[in-house]
């Protein structure tokens, strides 16, 4: 099966690549918008330039789609946001559609969602996003639906949820860890209640590549443990595991902050027969691990 991979330089495609290239029934093209000459095994594409990207899909069966302009760029630059986004998926797909390719896998956003009405949260749950970035990733979602009911163009779309591991630099948990280890307090919004559904990205390379070669399409479906951690819970077992006496600094609440935020795992168990199995400790002593020899 030949798949190209979209946005591999960036912190998933960095873990996802060398997964899926381990299976004897996928051959993987990486690219990226980075030069060759960083990265040899990485071929230079913008998706937002559509004669590229069309050139691009000549002779692909999959597209696994993470090239993304991600959620904190896009509050202040909403426009190339969509740009990156809505122009780059709009591309991928008239290149898929033309080169008769079977099918593209697309990396949405939990964060789609916007206001949890319940939990724990499933694909079905009203979508009401609150970001740019949300609103471009929910645009996506329905940009996909359209070209398959039109032209036939299969797709999966995973919601992936609060994912962590190697080569990511931000977010909640780096934060936390280089917070410990320059003895900086950690700040903590509220009580430190709020329960979020962590997922260790070494566990989503099988998923994916069961999307490549098996018969699944036409899908949305989360990528999550179904189990919450609490942020406060997360930052004691980061000082455990680092061997560092806990600072905390309390702030009020963040206005409109999720409480409780925790993947329905029910379809992905039952379509892949596959869930995320790495418990949050062990997830943790391997990133940390990876952030102290990459500082």
């Amino acid at each position: 099966m030949r798949v190209l991979v979209t946005g591999a330089s960036g912190f998933v495609g960095r873990n996802l690549v060398p997964q899926l290239s381990a299976n004897p029934k996928i051959e993987v093209t990486a690219s990226d918008t980075v030069s060759s000459a960083s990265d040899p095994n990485v071929s230079f594409l913008d998706v937002t330039d559509d004669a590229a990207t069309s050139k691009a899909l000549r002779g692909i069966d999959v597209v696994v789609h993470l090239a993304t302009h991600q959620l904190v760029p896009s509050l202040s630059d909403p426009r190339q946001n969509a740009k990156v986004n809505i122009i780059g998926m709009l591309n991928i797909l008239e290149g898929a559609r033309v080169a008769n390719v079977r099918k593209v896998i697309f990396t949405s956003a939990s964060s789609i969602v916007g206001e949890v009405s319940y939990n724990p949260v499933d694909e079905k749950h009203p979508c009401e996003p609150r970001t740019p970035y949300g609103v471009s990733k929910l645009a996506c979602e329905h940009y996909l639906k359209t070209y398959q009911r039109l032209f036939g163009l299969d797709y999966v779309i995973f919601r992936v949820f609060n994912i962590y591991g190697p080569h990511q630099r931000d977010g909640v948990i780096p934060s936390i860890y280089h917070k410990i280890n320059n003895d900086l307090e950690v700040d903590i919004y509220g009580d430190g209640g709020q329960m979020r559904d962590f997922v260790f990205i070494g566990d989503i390379g099988e998923i994916f590549a069961e999307a490549i070669v098996g018969e699944i399409k036409n899908l949305t479906v989360n990528i999550g443990t179904g189990k919450g951690v609490t942020i406060l819970d997360l930052a004691k077992l980061a000082w455990k595991i680092i061997g560092k006496d806990p600072k905390l600094k309390f702030h009020p609440p963040r206005p409109g902050e999720i409480q409780n935020f925790v993947a329905d795992t029910r379809l992905l168990k039952s379509a892949f027969g596959i869930t995320p199995q790495t418990d949050i400790e062990e997830g943790l002593h391997r990133t940390f691990d990876w952030l102290a020899k990459a500082s």
